[in-house]
């Protein structure tokens, strides 16, 4: 990722190694020369203080995972719904973190995950089927995508009205019951989400955050008896559905984590004695938390995983009459170990999903974890270079004071000797900005129309409102908004937030089917607007508003095949209007719907990189007219 930005920005930064201020995020961007670092250089005296024996005993993991599974497949000749889904899961984790994974023993788990749910029950089954499949269309590859929209469809015809996954194959400790099956479900739909950058998954993810906040707030009396794996999948469910490390409601999960660590590292099923099943989960769930190698609970919980390994790569520290438990707590044990990347990085000065300061003080520190020492570390800001330390600190303070309003991304790169990366990403937020992750979704068993948003404002602005009002749209491309029809207001808490459209406008009476246009407002307790935003969105079935409407989409890259995410599209037509504008989604995805007949231009515009721009043709009834494009 590192080194192939730099030619892709304008050619003044790759011939003279500067970096320009005439960008929009030019308030960020210092113009100093860029240091050339070479490889560490480590007399045979130093002592290594990386954590390459973790790799390895994660190594041993998936080789156990993946050769116990495949007997396990051909043995019953099944999918065993947990065995083959939570190896597939511990393969693709372990394939984003860099580990060496045969590509026969991933294609040992596709045959298995396809032969379908044929054991236990069948919602539990698609909830791990699901899951799986997300992690191995975000790290593995896209070319089984429609497995993935498969569960997720599934699922979402599933949801209960609370937001939940109702589990019907409840086996503990293995099979964790509606909590695991939920953040499961977010898991798959936040997954096709980001592959396809369709709005529809949205609303499912909105109502699994409610389900899963609410069972939060029932725990608060009761903190010492909450079953372990239900804060974990809490916390993770989450997560998945887009809370940021930054929100009351994970940091207070965090904190009921901690304080069940044990003495020696470890956590336990049975809090009284610590086991790799219970240890390796809530280190997963802690790195996906935001918390590093170097975080003191981190580490001495990998120290406990390691020591309680067995010989064959497995772990028995937790007994279980329950078939596949010994693969279950191996995958939870190898999951916590391959987080463990080629190099560990420990930022402070900035937290996920946080608003940003005027200027922020950023100190990153990298790790080796094979030996070979750190040569740089580089810091980017919406992909853009804005700097570099050689060898292992880097600390940088970082104008954000003239950032744009909206979502910024922050990425710590740190390469080691042997010229491998590891990285960090970071999303924070400049102005003010509210609500996000808006989407829409017509629901057919209700015939109603479900808008959704998160609030991410502050504690101290959540005495406002969020306020919806639902508009008729005017025919053309453009399809502006017309005439008011309907207006709802709620109270401005943070999280998740869905407004429920029945079709009929203000004054009770059923208005046609159609596209519309729903505007969002946030104000705070003074009455004041603080942002306004805007979805468009059809009232009607997907299969009427397939017949009646097209679709573009396509994925926009950067050079060397790095996704170019929060990357501005827009959709101009025939007369150099923008009829629809959206941004990519984490995988560089983006995707217009309610588009009318004809002829389009898709451009691309991202601060301090040439547009780019492509021509389509979309019409109703048809595929989506695609237009990906990369820099």
């Amino acid at each position: 990722m590192s080194r192939s930005f730099l030619p892709v920005v304008r050619p003044v930064l790759a011939s003279l190694g500067l970096l320009s201020v005439t960008s929009a995020a030019a308030g960020v961007l210092n113009p100093v020369a860029a240091p050339v670092c070479s490889a560490p250089k480590r007399s045979p005296e130093q002592q290594y203080k990386g954590s390459d024996h973790v790799r390895a005993a994660a190594a041993r993991g998936l080789a156990y995972l993946s050769s116990s599974s495949q007997a396990w497949t051909a043995q019953h000749r099944c999918f065993g719904c947990h065995v083959q889904a939570v190896t597939m899961e511990a393969l693709s984790v372990g394939k984003k973190h860099q580990y060496t994974v045969d590509n026969r023993d991933l294609g040992a788990m596709v045959r298995a995950l396809k032969l379908g749910v044929t054991a236990g029950g069948h919602t539990t089954g698609i909830a791990f089927e699901g899951s799986a499949w997300a992690r191995y269309d975000q790290w593995v590859g896209n070319n089984e995508t429609d497995q993935l929209l498969r569960y997720a469809k599934e699922l979402q015809g599933v949801q209960a009205q609370s937001g939940a996954i109702n589990d019907d194959d409840r086996r503990l400790p293995v099979t964790g019951g509606t909590l695991q099956t939920t953040f499961q479900a977010a898991q798959t739909w936040r997954q096709a989400y980001a592959r396809t950058a369709d709005a529809k998954w949205q609303p499912p993810l909105r109502r699994a955050e409610h389900y899963l906040a609410s069972q939060v707030s029932t725990w608060q009396s009761r903190k010492g008896s909450v079953y372990l794996q239900d804060l974990n999948f809490v916390l993770l469910g989450l997560l998945a559905s887009g809370v940021t490390r930054n929100e009351a409601s994970v940091q207070g999960l965090v904190k009921m984590l901690l304080v069940r660590q044990n003495a020696d590292g470890g956590w336990g099923l049975d809090s009284q004695n610590s086991d790799a099943f219970a240890t390796g989960q809530t280190v997963y769930a802690l790195k996906t938390a935001g918390y590093s190698d170097e975080d003191q609970p981190v580490s001495r919980a990998i120290r406990y995983l390691v020591s309680k390994q067995g010989q064959n790569g497995a772990w028995r520290t937790y007994r279980s009459n329950q078939g596949g438990a010994d693969k279950a707590e191996t995958m939870w044990a190898v999951l916590g170990m391959v987080t463990v990347d080629v190099a560990s990085l420990a930022v402070s000065g900035v937290v996920d999903g946080q608003h940003v300061e005027p200027q922020m003080k950023l100190a990153v520190s990298a790790t080796d974890n094979s030996g070979g020492g750190i040569q740089q570390i580089e810091l980017f800001v919406d992909d853009l270079p804005v700097g570099k330390a050689c060898g292992a600190k880097l600390d940088h303070l970082l104008d954000a004071s003239k950032l744009s309003s909206g979502k910024h991304l922050i990425d710590l790169v740190a390469t080691n000797g042997k010229g491998q990366v590891s990285r960090r990403r970071f999303e924070v937020y400049a102005g003010e900005v509210y609500l996000t992750e808006v989407g829409a979704r017509f629901d057919e068993p209700t015939q109603t129309s479900i808008i959704s948003l998160r609030n991410i404002a502050p504690q101290a602005e959540t005495s406002g409102a969020v306020e919806l009002e639902v508009f008729s749209t005017t025919t053309g491309s453009e399809a502006k908004p017309g005439a008011r029809v309907y207006s709802d207001s709620r109270k401005g808490q943070t999280g998740g937030l869905s407004f429920v459209w029945n079709g009929k406008g203000s004054d009770g009476k059923a208005l046609p089917r159609g596209r519309y246009v729903a505007k969002l407002h946030f104000r705070d307790a003074q009455g004041r607007l603080r942002q306004s935003e805007s979805a468009l969105f059809v009232h009607d079935s997907e299969v009427a508003q397939q017949r009646n409407f097209a679709e573009v989409e396509g994925q926009i890259s950067l050079r060397g095949g790095a996704s170019s995410a929060n990357t501005l599209v827009e959709l101009v037509d025939d007369k150099g209007r923008v009829v629809q504008s959206t941004r990519t989604t984490e995988q560089g995805n983006y995707r217009f719907k309610t588009v009318d007949r004809g002829q389009y231009r898709v451009r691309v515009k991202k601060s301090g990189f040439d547009d780019l721009e492509q021509s389509v043709h979309a019409a109703p009834a048809a595929p989506a007219a695609k237009a990906s494009m990369s820099w």
